[in-house]
């Protein structure tokens, strides 16, 4: 994340409010200023004209009738106005009367007027020259000035405020609040609603539809996290399927249906270990398919797959669901663990599955002839001290002496103890 300071929108745009604030105060105060000088020094000059043109009537008398009082008494009322610095006044005759500032004499400006005879006759008896203090048409210009500056200051910076109060209401709170919500959001509160302290305004303006996308961003955001995770159960029931379909297929003989090897080298310790801690009897049959070479020989290896086949669901029909279970030990060699069963129990359920395989195993081959088979099964019962090898072994030895016995038999036939329980 870049590390940049924060520069807040609305200050931004305060600052550049204020820019264009200063510049227009500045030039209205120019405009203003230029039109009040013009109007000032017009007014300035009207008065000047009044002022002459009032008293030129009353100077026409006395210079007519020479009376010099009169006439100093008429520049000293001319010189109450106070734009009026210095008043000089020559009668055609040569005389010459004056007031006021001498100073000012050579650096005013001056304003001359004719004074007309007292008798109608276009002969004049005089002149006035009037000399302006334009100082007090600065000072007048300059104060009127500074009112329309401090006035335009005043509604300037009124209209700043208000600018301001509104921008950091409808503008920089909403965006810092939603800049803060963006910084601090983690990846689990992407769902999480964003509002929005705004003004209640009937408006819709550009921060509203920035959360209205948002919300819009939120809620897709939403609908693709489900999805996703409908998708990632979905795929994952999928994946313990195949994981289940995987170990089965590890465990499973792919031909008969029956465990492989592989399972009852995992699985029967756990149940001598069972059968010891609990003092539970626990028995296994070793079943094997007389004469099966023979079959491949003769009617080759498809047949002797049948008859495999065929076999181990004979087999699976004698035995209890859910607590028996069968093995392919290898070739035509199948092992069924019998938990809490007795050899006695054992040795019945051996005679079941034999005379089963006798009597109900037929084998359709291609040439319409049907094909029977026989089996030979020992039987042995977990003593105390067996393992997995001891027991397997004792039950072999029973199923060599039935093979050796004439086959198509269950041995021990009579329960004897030796058999039963030695190695």
């Amino acid at each position: 994340m870049t590390s940049t300071a924060l520069q807040p929108i609305a200050s931004t745009l305060i600052r550049r409010v204020f820019k264009w604030v200063i510049l227009c105060v500045i030039c209205f105060s120019s405009i203003q200023a230029w039109l009040n000088y013009n109007s000032i020094e017009k007014n300035f000059n009207a008065t000047i004209n009044d002022v002459a043109n009032t008293h030129l009537p009353l100077l026409s008398v006395a210079i007519w009738d020479i009376e010099p009082q009169t006439i100093q008494k008429q520049i000293s009322l001319i010189l109450k106005n106070t734009s009026i610095a210095y008043v000089t006044i020559k009668a055609s005759t040569g005389q010459e009367f004056s007031g006021g500032n001498a100073s000012l004499s050579k650096t005013g400006k001056h304003m001359a007027f004719n004074i007309p005879a007292p008798i109608q006759t276009d002969a004049a008896v005089g002149t006035l020259d009037l000399v302006v203090d334009r100082s007090i048409l600065q000072q007048e210009l300059i104060q009127n000035f500074v009112i329309v500056l401090i006035e335009v200051l005043l509604l300037a910076v009124l209209i700043l405020l208000a600018v301001v109060a509104i921008l950091r209401r409808d503008l920089e709170r909403p965006m810092h609040q939603l800049a803060t919500y963006v910084k601090n959001i983690q990846a689990d509160q992407l769902s999480d609603q964003l509002n929005l302290d705004l003004p209640h305004t009937q408006t819709y303006n550009e921060i509203n539809l920035v959360l209205d996308g948002f919300h819009t961003m939120q809620k897709s955001i939403q609908q693709h996290i489900q999805n996703q995770d409908a998708l990632v159960m979905e795929r994952t029931i999928q994946l313990e399927k195949a994981m289940a379909s995987l170990k089965l297929l590890s465990i499973t003989d792919g031909l008969t249906g029956c465990y492989n090897r592989l399972l009852f080298n995992e699985r029967l310790p756990g149940e001598i270990f069972r059968s010891t801690r609990y003092e539970r009897d626990l028995s296994i049959v070793f079943c094997d398919i007389d004469y099966f070479k023979k079959v491949n020989d003769k009617y080759g290896h498809s047949v002797g797959d049948k008859v495999l086949v065929a076999f181990a669901q004979c087999i699976k029909n004698e035995l209890r669901t859910e607590i028996d279970w069968i093995v392919r030990y290898g070739g035509e060699e199948f092992i069924v663990v019998l938990p809490e069963t007795s050899l006695k129990s054992a040795i019945d359920v051996a005679e079941r599955m034999c005379n089963s395989v006798k009597e109900k195993l037929e084998v359709l081959i291609a040439t319409g002839e049907i094909l029977k088979i026989t089996a030979s099964f020992g039987v042995a019962q977990k003593n105390a001290k067996d393992d997995l090898d001891s027991l397997v072994e004792r039950a072999d030895q029973c199923l060599y002496i039935a093979k050796t016995g004439g086959r198509n038999q269950v041995q021990p036939k009579n329960h004897s103890p030796f058999l039963a329980y030695s190695k």
